[in-house]
């Protein structure tokens, strides 16, 4: 049966929107937006990728590439913009499925050094906010931490609002965030991953003259502001090419949070037998494989691996047909025109493949398979349902 989603996200043109399937009346579309100026910098998204699950430390040069990763500002494609406060104070946002929690900068962020760039949150214009003396602190798998203290306030997206949001304000920030176009995390995970712990709930509820949410997600269900708990993605191409953003295209094929791989294809012929558990993560930008896997499939789509910059294939690569993956029973595409990134620098004609490599066991799609296929994630029964985009003739 196909199935209704409580989020959806599309490009139509150059603009992108998420949207919440609310009342009988229809979806309610949260806008997510393209970074204007967004730059694709390949590398440093598979480190920043092996960095979230704790593997970078694993790699060797010889699968990665020996060019010092550079980062630079406005490699984040896209980010959702939220209201929080009374009146709402505006913040970028990461929409990540990879994490729970939600945060912000606050004003004891140094904005003269790491938060320099982003925008920061006054409790003094909000009066709606309750400031708790609560600390938290996230540490990720570089070893950079964000940490702070937490809040609750209003939270606002779209026509959707969500009163005593917890949110974490951030009062120290690592180096490694200084770049970031966005000023924080949305985290659209489990409630059961968040970081953010209320010590006296009760106590602060009654403070609060009301239920807290620990996370957004757990916000919006226990508010009732969809009818169901699940929630869908799926990002658009940055060609501008629209899509049908409530559908995609057959039936949507449900398996684990943790979805399997069974079989994956070059243009639907032949195997190249790889097969293993797969996260579906809005925060990764990549398709990210174990280093043998990473291999074959760089392999048959013409990559090879350079000694200094890692995967690379040429900028003119065979660009018709699609890397295929088998999962329950059906198939899932990637377009190959997608599987070639920016221009390798002094290296006239070659690009970076979208494929990179991991020394962990699991597979990681990132936005790459995200724009390809509509991925529906429920929460209730922690399945996901994918079904491929239905494409413009």
């Amino acid at each position: 049966m196909r199935l209704l989603t409580a989020i959806g996200c599309s490009t139509l043109f150059a603009s992108t929107s998420c949207l919440f399937v609310a009342a009988a009346a229809g979806p309610i579309r949260v806008p997510i937006h393209k970074n204007a100026h967004y730059r694709q910098n390949t590398r440093a998204r598979a480190y920043k990728t092996l960095k979230k699950y704790g593997h970078h430390r694993r790699l060797s040069p010889r699968d990665f590439g020996r060019q010092p990763v550079t980062d630079v500002e406005n490699d984040v494609e896209y980010y959702g913009v939220v209201g929080i406060g009374t009146p709402p104070q505006m913040f970028k946002l990461d929409m990540d499925t990879g994490s729970s929690d939600l945060w912000i900068p606050s004003m004891k962020c140094d904005h003269s050094g790491k938060c320099a760039r982003h925008s920061r949150f006054d409790p003094s214009l909000s009066s709606t906010v309750t400031e708790l003396k609560t600390p938290w602190k996230i540490a990720y798998g570089d070893g950079s931490t964000v940490s702070g203290h937490l809040a609750v306030d209003r939270l606002e997206f779209s026509e959707i609002t969500i009163e005593n949001q917890l949110i974490g304000l951030a009062d120290r920030e690592s180096s490694s965030f200084l770049e970031d176009v966005v000023d924080g995390v949305f985290g659209l995970g489990f409630p059961s991953l968040s970081a953010l712990v209320l010590e006296d709930k009760k106590d602060t509820e009654a403070r609060v003259q009301g239920p807290i949410s620990n996370t957004v997600l757990s916000g919006i269900l226990s508010h009732e502001l969809i009818p169901a708990p699940v929630f869908g993605v799926w990002l658009g191409n940055g060609d501008g090419e629209g899509s049908d953003a409530n559908a995609g295209d057959g039936e949507f094929i449900f398996g684990y949070w943790q979805v399997q791989v069974d079989g994956v294809q070059l243009d639907g012929i032949g195997d190249l037998s790889i097969k293993g558990d797969t996260i579906i993560d809005t925060g990764t930008t990549l398709l990210v494989f174990p280093i043998a896997q990473a291999k074959k499939v760089n392999k048959a789509i013409g990559a090879k691996s350079d000694p200094w910059e890692g995967w690379i294939l040429p900028c003119d690569s065979n660009q018709e047909g699609s890397l295929d993956f088998w999962m329950g029973g059906s198939m899932f595409s990637v377009r190959r025109r997608d599987l070639v990134r920016e221009k390798v620098p002094q290296q006239a004609g070659w690009c970076y493949s979208a494929v990179t490599t991991t020394p962990g066991d699991t597979i990681i799609f990132g936005d790459v398979f995200i724009r390809n296929n509509y991925c529906v994630f429920d929460v209730e029964h922690m399945t996901i349902g994918i079904a491929p985009v239905k494409r413009h003739s």
